[in-house]
């Protein structure tokens, strides 16, 4: 009689066991997902961002690529395939991470064109004061000629 009373007993703590554990096991799933969603929105956040950044328009087709992937994440997430929304997560990350490196060489190339810009109005106006001066040594080598 003794050993059964520990023998349900010690039914009754692993059934309870189990269930708390299910329901850890649940919680943690509903963590996952929060933290999942909280990461969607965050790279969402980003997306505008970094189309605020891109003055020149150069990572227009990029950025919308990105927003598709991340409306993939969100439906996947719903789906709860958690593995699949890190793995488009990671997609996400990369590809924010190579907008940002063409926002940032378009800046630089546009800096480069302004550069060129500013060294060939510099070239033409030296140029322009070589032919001058040749214009006023002739003038002076004639004034020259006749006075003699």
């Amino acid at each position: 009689m003794l050993a059964m009373k520990l023998h349900v007993q010690r039914a009754f703590i692993v059934t309870g066991t189990l269930l708390l554990g299910g329901l850890a096991a649940s919680r943690a799933h509903a963590g996952e997902a929060d933290d999942l969603q909280v990461m969607i929105d965050r790279a969402r956040s980003g997306v505008t961002d970094l189309e605020r950044l891109d003055e020149r328009s150069a990572t227009r087709e990029d950025a919308a690529l990105l927003r598709l992937w991340l409306d993939e994440a969100w439906r996947l997430r719903s789906e709860q395939k958690y593995d699949e929304v890190r793995l488009v997560l990671d997609r996400c990350d990369a590809q924010s991470a190579m907008i940002r490196e063409k926002i940032q060489a378009a800046k630089l190339l546009a800096q480069a064109a302004e550069k060129e810009e500013t060294l060939r109005r510099l070239r033409d106006n030296i140029d322009k004061t070589r032919r001058s001066i040749q214009q006023a040594q002739m003038q002076k080598i004639g004034l020259e000629a006749r006075s003699k």
